[in-house]
């Protein structure tokens, strides 16, 4: 007889499988802190690797709309070197930007020279975007002008838009007129507390070496190149009305000269230079270059002067009245000079 029991051996080891079974790590204090420790690791991994990535991708979308508006400020600067070859006294002097993300706001200011002193000629605000044209928010009307019959000067007087200062013209030496202006009596008129514009033209274009031993440089601030063709000037001739028929001083192509130096042929060639260089992407400016190489023909090529702008006190300006060869004088800009 066995005192073995098969049976029983069996009933145990199945009771000792349901009690392995029954047994649930996961619901440990412990193994749940570890479970919690884990998730909040990854959270912050997570967390932090979204914030990374999103400073890169900030990062990235600020220096990279910087540097696509940089580019498109100096493009934009380059396209400005323009106004150094035109506008009779006008000078763009100042520009300041206002950097945003995706724009800048560009505030530039123009001036005219009157003796040794400045005036506020014009103001322009101009928004450049990140992706598009630049587009002209707001501007002073300095460079428009509203024109007024003037009775006792028998022609239409154009005045600045922005300071209601006199706009200059200058007339064309084979255009015929009636009458010439001779404004320069009015400024030799005026107290000597004054610093006046005249722009005055000339009875036949000169070279410069012409110029500069007839006109001097003393009070010269700006000379006029004319860029008008000999047939367009034909067409200009037969017009009837005055207005029509003279270049406003903001329209003009020339340079600036200094009262304190003489100008000679060398600076013509420097003007010309500037009008080459931004013929390549100036069509206006081109096609300005064309006529005045057409019309130096018959001077061997050398620049012809057809006016210019002179400034100062009366006293100062007293020398142009004795000038046989200047045909037209126009009264511009006046201010006080204290």
């Amino acid at each position: 007889m066995s005192d073995k029991n098969p049976r029983g051996k069996a009933h145990e080891s199945s009771d000792q499988n349901e009690s392995f079974e029954e047994i649930d790590f996961t619901s440990s204090p412990s193994v749940q802190k570890v479970f919690t420790k884990t998730r909040r690791k990854q959270t912050f991994k997570y967390v932090f690797i979204a914030f990374l990535t999103t400073a890169i991708v900030i990062t990235a979308i600020i220096f990279g709309s910087q540097a696509i508006l940089n580019n498109k400020i100096e493009k934009h600067q380059q396209n400005l070197l323009k106004e150094t070859v035109y506008g009779a006294n006008v000078h763009s002097s100042e520009s300041y930007y206002i950097h945003g993300m995706f724009s800048v706001t560009e505030e530039t200011k123009y001036r005219k020279q009157l003796g040794d002193r400045y005036i506020i000629w014009n103001k322009k605000l101009q928004r450049i975007p990140l992706f598009g044209s630049i587009k002209t928010v707001s501007q002073g009307s300095g460079m428009t002008g509203i024109n007024r019959m003037d009775k006792e000067a028998k022609r239409t007087v154009r005045y600045n838009d922005f300071n209601n200062e006199r706009e200059i013209e200058f007339y064309y030496p084979d255009v015929s007129y009636s009458p010439i202006p001779k404004e320069l009596d009015i400024a030799l008129g005026l107290d000597n507390d004054k610093l006046i514009e005249v722009a005055v033209s000339f009875k036949h274009p000169m070279t410069l070496d012409q110029l500069s031993k007839q006109l001097g440089y003393k009070n010269v601030n700006w000379l006029w190149v004319d860029t008008t063709s000999q047939s367009k000037k034909e067409e200009i001739n037969k017009i009837e009305v005055a207005s029509a028929k003279t270049k406003w001083g903001e329209d003009a192509f020339g340079f600036d000269v200094s009262g304190d130096l003489p100008y000679t042929t060398e600076t013509g060639q420097v003007f010309i230079s500037n009008m080459k260089e931004l013929s390549n992407s100036n069509s206006t400016i081109k096609k300005a270059l064309k006529t005045i190489r057409e019309n130096t023909k018959n001077s061997n090529g050398e620049l012809l002067i057809s006016g210019a702008v002179v400034t100062g006190t009366p006293e100062e300006l007293e020398r142009f009245k004795e000038l046989k060869f200047i045909r037209a004088t126009v009264l511009g800009a006046t201010i006080d000079r204290y």
